[in-house]
């Protein structure tokens, strides 16, 4: 039934079987180890509040968006199509893939021109207008208003504002036309988390229709540690994401793809500990608000939001200034708890 709470498996994930001894050695390969298993191994933990990521946590579905969502004609809390869908965010497992290769090529096209319209294009306005009228001011020939307007550089305009245009005005007349062609994710998930089992899924090839869903390791949580590594950007800043990487198998889930990279550590530590207290059953879904409609379906929150009387739409009711002031409180506590 919709309504009906999962069940935990057996060996689902509690902090306890991550203190079992681990007898087998690491079969890691050098170049494995230097592409997945880089970077700080962050500790286990067992995180008994709540701190997830700002951005990819609490902010990620805020309440005005909750009640959107809820006022669809075709809203349910579990969607026909949930069990096969590649993305998911709910009581039984984060589940993620990539967009498509044609998805993130129009995106970039588009991107590139409305940064083009936006932003270069005034930009380049001011500057030759301030050119323009330094040359018509200076001109010993003519009109002041002849020469501003007869002045070369305004055709750079022309070369900068029509491709923008057409990059940003052609992808999105292709996104119009052909939105099933154009957008979307891959055919099948690339990992998946699974609270309900305790497992970690690494899929084969998400890429292919005729690989699809095809499993390539399905290993306890408890198994995987977490590395914090560090790439430099184009300005060369350092940029955080994090690596799951199994302890003996060749196996790693990329986590930045869900939960971005950052030019902070701490969004990525804060990440990491809202993913063990996901994963843990002992302990109700982290409190924030992409799981509050489901956590009525998850037997460890039922009893916790009944113990603590938890008001049930708590995030989908707040208003926008309550919201934003618990926003910050939340970043105030990850700061003082990552960087004190």
């Amino acid at each position: 039934m919709a309504d009906t709470p999962i069940t935990y498996a057996a060996d689902a994930y509690t902090p306890e079987r991550a203190q079992q001894p681990r007898s087998e050695e690491c079969r890691h390969s050098r170049r494995f180890r230097l592409a997945a298993a880089s970077g700080q191994r962050l500790p286990r933990r067992q995180p008994t509040v709540d701190m997830a990521p700002t951005t990819r946590g609490i902010r990620l579905v805020p309440p005005q968006e909750l009640r959107k969502i809820e006022s669809q004609s075709y809203y349910r809390v579990r969607p026909e199509d949930r069990p096969t869908h590649p993305v998911r965010m709910d009581e039984e497992c984060l589940r993620y893939t990539s967009q498509t290769k044609r998805d993130f090529f129009f995106g970039v096209i588009r991107a590139l021109g409305f940064i083009g319209l936006v932003w270069m294009t005034p930009l380049a306005i001011l500057g030759i207008t301030a050119m323009a009228a330094s040359f018509a001011a200076n001109a010993r020939y003519g009109g002041f208003l002849s020469n501003f307007f007869g002045y070369s550089g305004w055709s750079i305009l022309l070369f900068l504002a029509l491709p923008a245009l057409i990059m940003w005005g052609g992808a999105h007349l292709i996104y119009r036309l052909f939105p099933n062609w154009t957008s979307g994710y891959q055919p099948g998930p690339m990992w998946e988390l699974n609270r309900a089992t305790g497992k970690v899924v690494v899929f084969a090839n998400p890429g292919k229709s005729s690989t699809a869903w095809q499993v390539a390791h399905e290993l306890p949580f408890e198994e995987f540690d977490c590395y914090l590594q560090s790439t430099p950007s184009h300005q060369g800043l350092p940029q955080f994401n994090l690596s799951l990487v199994h302890y003996r198998e060749e196996a790693h889930v990329a986590l930045v793809g869900m939960f971005s990279a950052t030019s902070s550590h701490v969004e990525q530590r804060a990440a990491w500990d809202m993913i063990q207290r996901y994963m843990d059953t002992s302990q109700p879904l982290p409190d924030i608000p992409v799981f509050e409609i489901y956590r009525s379906l998850d037997p460890a929150t039922i009893e916790h939001d009944r113990r603590t009387r938890r008001n049930p739409r708590f995030w989908r009711d707040m208003d926008d200034a309550t919201y934003e002031r618990h926003v910050s409180e939340h970043q105030d506590k990850l700061n003082a708890f990552y960087r004190g």
